[in-house]
């Protein structure tokens, strides 16, 4: 194939297909960004043991990821290398999202430690065997280096479907203000029936997506037949991938990206309910306004990749992402936006939430793509086509900090003497704005520096098409 041929371009069914699959990603990520709040407020298990029981799960779902990545790459069957692991994972997951948001109740902090961890461990696994098959079928779907990136628009805008829909039955039906919980976050009857509608949404989204995209099976990559394991082979296999150039430079942005969201996330909720004092009510209307603005972002992705080229493209969304998200922090912490209680807070927020989710979703589905493009880029120079892999590869490293930056929130809260089962008010403002001024340039640090790495990455259009025809796509 001569540079500049395009490749046919995927029908658009298959791509709605492909990205109803990630309501599933943001349903599921959404309520599993409540669990620290959740055993520390809720449950009432002091911070510090929720975080480094979270430290551990992430810790261990590091290390499983890559070798389920690299049996999804090697495996032959006629449902193909994802849709097995995928249906499975689905008929499971039920259970485990189950047992982790109903506890028991009146066990000591030390044996909550042990059920947070075991719960955390069978339902991270669980999902891996979901989500890891699932990403990789993007660069089997969609070889065009441009039409890769529409089809994970279709993925990260249908992600905030799925994140819209969740934080609609969080905070508009299960956790939503009553009289008897004003703060509807803290009602604990109200996690064990949220936990089974987003469930529902879960299983639901993935088989959309499973059965979706089941007619392209037959035109997918299958490896070639082995008559025995080649350790040899496969060792050879994961060192060309982790000596690529662009793979370096991506997963250095993630390991630094990866101590920024793990902080960022952990803080959440904690920001949401302490430091700017939001109703449920409140989370529910930002998460409505914002929702129309994240398919923008989707649909903007690739007009400014074709544009501008993708890694300029992403720099730029992902620095504009970074100056709106923790802006509004930076102004509450020197005083200035001082309007809790008043309507104009949610304008003021929702307007930053807006230009940032905008960004944000558009740096990330161009990143997504640029990691996807290094599949091609792998396989000529080791002749082994490894989606999977490169992808677990990638998060690998950003998973093991992720695991440290868990215990940070944790460790912070217990630093600033934060108390578990607080009430929003004086006190607890007090002690929210000391953490904030530990957790907002550890933050924005980070954030700024994953992005400035990415700087490094060195692989066009002209490249991946030579790519392609190397090796006869």
């Amino acid at each position: 194939m001569e540079a500049g041929v395009s490749h046919r371009v995927l029908p658009k069914r298959i791509k709605a297909f492909y990205g109803a699959g990630a309501i599933a990603n943001g349903a599921y990520g959404t309520l599993g960004g409540l669990a620290m709040f959740f055993y520390n407020q809720v449950v009432g298990v002091p911070a510090a043991t929720v975080a480094a029981a979270i430290s551990i799960v992430v810790l261990a779902d590091a290390f499983w990821d890559v070798m389920i990545g690299h049996t999804s790459d090697q495996v032959r069957s006629k449902l193909g290398r994802r849709h097995p692991f995928i249906l499975a994972a689905l008929l499971v997951l039920p259970v485990a999202i189950y047992l982790r948001w109903h506890p028991p109740v009146g066990w000591a902090p030390e044996q909550m430690f042990y059920y947070i961890v075991g719960t955390g461990l069978l339902l991270n696994l669980i999902w891996s065997f979901y989500e890891i098959p699932a990403a990789a079928l993007a660069a089997e779907l969609a070889p065009d280096y441009d039409d890769r990136t529409v089809l994970l628009s279709w993925r990260w805008v249908l992600s905030a479907v799925g994140t819209a829909t969740a934080n609609t039955l969080i905070y508009g039906v299960y956790l939503r203000s009553t009289a008897e919980h004003p703060v509807g976050q803290l009602n604990a009857d109200g996690y064990g029936p949220l936990s089974l509608a987003i469930t529902a949404v879960v299983v639901t989204a993935g088989l959309v997506m499973a059965l979706g995209t089941w007619r392209r099976i037959a035109t997918l990559y299958q490896p070639e037949a082995r008559t025995a394991f080649d350790l040899g082979s496969q060792f050879r296999n994961f060192t060309g991938i982790v000596k690529n150039r662009n793979f370096l430079v991506a997963m250095a942005s993630g390991i630094v990206s990866g101590l920024s969201s793990g902080i960022a996330g952990g803080f959440d909720l904690y920001f949401k309910t302490f430091l700017w004092e939001l109703k449920p009510q409140d989370l529910f209307w930002l998460g409505v306004v914002g929702l129309p603005f994240q398919f923008f972002g989707a649909a903007v992705a690739p007009f400014l990749a074709k544009r501008w080229t993708k890694r300029r493209a992403m720099m730029t969304l992902f620095f504009v992402s970074i100056v709106f998200a923790q802006g509004p922090i930076l102004l509450k912490l020197l005083g200035i936006l001082d309007l809790n209680g008043s309507p104009m807070l949610l304008w003021v927020l929702g307007s930053t939430m807006i230009v940032s989710g905008v960004a944000s979703i558009g740096g990330y589905v161009i990143m997504s793509s640029m990691v996807i493009d290094i599949v091609e880029d792998v396989q000529v120079k080791t002749g082994h086509r490894s989606e999977a892999l490169i992808a677990t590869a990638d998060t690998f490293p950003q998973k093991l900090v992720a695991s440290a930056s868990a215990l940070i929130p944790g460790l912070i809260l217990t630093y600033v003497a934060f108390p578990k089962q607080a009430k929003p008010g004086p006190e607890a403002m007090a002690l929210i704005t000391q953490a904030g001024w530990i957790y907002l340039p550890i933050v924005t640090l980070f954030s700024a520096g994953s992005v400035a790495i990415l700087a490094l990455y060195r692989l066009e259009k002209s490249d991946h098409e030579r790519n392609l025809a190397a090796i006869g796509r």
